[in-house]
């Protein structure tokens, strides 16, 4: 009998286990739409290089190649170069290193000094 409810107690933990990833998973989920969910539908250079961070806004109006989708795949609004914010989301992640595959993305060649980065 001690066998079978040793076994009983493991699978238990072991569901227990599991329902604590799932719930911490969620808990994830639900931070990182939150962290977003003031972000405007449409997001301008100056917002979405705030969000970023890393270089100066001056680096990101002068190399196209580091804003949201390599500077394009952005509409007009207000006159103003905007991306649509799920873009912008899947940019903020992208480092020199991925910077390369990014680019290859939406047919943008980067400067040598650039795609070297993605090789170290």
């Amino acid at each position: 009998m001690k066998a079978e409810e040793s076994l009983a107690l493991h699978g238990m933990q072991i569901a227990i286990d599991r329902l604590s990833m799932e719930i911490a998973a969620q808990r994830h989920i639900a931070e990182e739409q939150a962290r977003f969910k003031d972000l405007p539908e449409w997001v301008t250079l100056e917002q979405a290089a705030a969000l970023k961070g890393g270089p100066a806004l001056t680096t990101y109006k002068q190399k196209s190649f580091l804003r949201p989708c390599c500077g394009r795949n952005y509409r007009i609004v207000g006159g103003r170069h905007c991306w649509h914010r799920e873009d912008v989301i899947g940019w903020l992640l992208v480092t020199d290193l991925e910077l390369k595959r990014y680019a290859d993305r939406f047919s943008v060649r980067l400067p040598e000094n650039y795609e070297k980065r993605g090789a170290e």
